[in-house]
């Protein structure tokens, strides 16, 4: 299966005997539903919604992603809050990105670059970038150079060492940026849900992921400071608000609504709380975004709930003394991003800081904080964090990503800040820490066997607690 789209080829029937028939015989007899060729860019706003729908999954994005660095927390079927993550989520998410989001990406690479549209091909190499990073980050070794190969016969792909799987995201990403500067094509702004067919912005975008990724492996070997320094210097980076890569939904119906909506619909915002740390973080702090993050309960207070508890009502912790998601995040029409001037102004901070890039950290650090703020519906300049160099960087990556559930798990991971998180009370038996991966799917351990032994062996295991490669803290 290498796309979900069928498309129907247009059957011609010739018939010698009529030889009177009229020169536009073609034109007349063609079906305008059943075309023989698609516009490259067809499939481009089904992507994007599917991607971001899957990065934002509330099983597991917000179950696992959100709950174990403790932005979030479950006071009811809190299964996964205890490191007991729903295995038919994690399955979910593993073949609707490789199904539905990388091989319609590598059609969509392949109609557009027959086309000579680079354009578009600009924007299949994006999201498929995006989309084998969160995997990888989520799981550590995965199939990339042979992934969706099934029309070839391969139905076994191997596992990419991750670090080899970051050298294709970059190649990906590098050629996806000369395509944009190239200015061969377009793309249909009404495909586009993004940014509406502006590739000076795809540009931004295309180059803002791959300084993100960049950063991911500061503490690796592939690290490259100079390539940091030069997208720096590009003019090409997401550094304000109105440069975000996010789509902005239009119904209440899935998947065209905001995913956590569908929470809201059946009525089980209770099973949804804040979590202990960032709750209190944010108290101690004075940070106005709280009252956006979260609702007060029924006392007026902010309170969360810390992870784990097989009971959480009996242990005080139930709903309706812990504060719930804030109204801002669930309703149908609330923005999600793929990536944000907020997050890539607290990355130039730390790059500045750490790795030579010119500029001010300070200064970018506070960009960073009113760029969060703005998008929280604040004002700019309305809250100063403390400064106090890596520490602070590091404590407002993880608070600005709030309700990005794998941005924030990648980021704790990464900087191990903050790093006082507490085990969650009643783990699953033999997890001794937070989780930092998920297991291989159930799918691919029956039908991938070997390769899934092969990848266990080479990261050291396929446990929760098993460290991607970049973790080297």
């Amino acid at each position: 299966m290498k796309n979900l789209f069928k498309y129907a080829l247009a059957i011609m029937v010739v018939f010698p005997m009529f030889t009177a028939c009229d020169g536009d015989f073609d034109e007349v007899n063609t079906n305008p539903n059943d075309p023989v060729e698609i516009s490259e860019d067809l499939q481009l706003g089904y992507i994007e919604r599917t991607l971001l729908n899957q990065v934002y999954d509330y099983f597991a994005s917000g179950e696992c992603a959100a709950t174990w660095p403790q932005h979030l927390s479950k006071p009811i079927y809190n299964d996964a809050d205890r490191y007991f993550p729903r295995l038919s989520a994690l399955n979910a998410f593993w073949n609707t990105m490789y199904a539905s989001v990388i091989a319609d990406a590598d059609e969509m690479n392949r109609l557009a670059g027959e086309a000579g549209n680079r354009a578009v091909q600009g924007a299949a190499l994006t999201l498929k970038a995006i989309a084998l990073q969160t995997l990888t980050d989520a799981f550590g070794d995965i199939p990339a150079s042979e992934a969706n190969q099934g029309d070839q016969g391969n139905f076994t792909p191997k596992y990419d060492a991750q670090r080899d799987v970051y050298v294709q995201i970059f190649d990906m990403l590098d050629t996806a940026i000369a395509h944009f500067n190239s200015g061969a094509g377009s793309i249909d702004g009404g495909q586009d849900l993004i940014y509406g067919g502006d590739t000076a912005k795809w540009l931004k975008f295309a180059t803002s992921i791959k300084f993100r990724a960049m950063m991911r492996v500061s503490d690796t070997d592939l690290f490259d400071a100079s390539a940091i320094q030069a997208m720096a210097n590009s003019g090409n980076l997401i550094t304000t608000t109105a440069d975000n890569a996010f789509i902005a939904f239009e119904t209440e119906n899935a998947p065209n609504a905001n995913p956590y909506y569908d929470i809201v619909l059946n009525g089980r915002e209770a099973e949804w709380c804040m979590g202990e740390a960032l709750v209190d973080h944010m108290l101690a702090a004075g940070d106005p975004r709280l009252a956006v993050y979260a609702n007060p309960n029924a006392d007026g207070d902010y309170v969360g709930k810390p992870a784990g508890y097989i009971n959480p009502g009996l242990s005080g912790y139930g709903a309706g003394v812990v504060s719930e998601i804030g109204d801002f995040y669930m309703q149908y029409d609330t923005p999600l991003y793929f990536i944000n001037a907020a997050q890539v102004n607290l990355l130039l901070a730390e790059a500045a800081l750490l790795h030579g890039v010119s500029g001010d950290p300070q200064s970018f650090f506070m960009d960073g904080i009113n760029a969060s703020l703005v998008q929280n519906g604040l004002s700019a300049g309305s809250f100063t964090p403390i400064y106090n160099g890596y520490q602070s960087i590091a404590e407002q990556l993880w608070v600005s990503t709030y309700m990005q559930g794998y941005e924030t798990w990648a980021e704790w991971r990464r900087t191990d800040i903050p790093n006082d998180l507490d085990l969650a009370v009643d783990p699953q038996p033999g997890v001794g820490s937070i989780p930092t991966r998920y297991t291989y799917t159930n799918d691919e351990l029956s039908l991938n066997g070997a390769n899934v032994g092969a990848a266990t062996a080479n990261q050291g295991g396929d446990e929760l607690t098993t460290k991607v490669w970049w973790d080297q803290n």
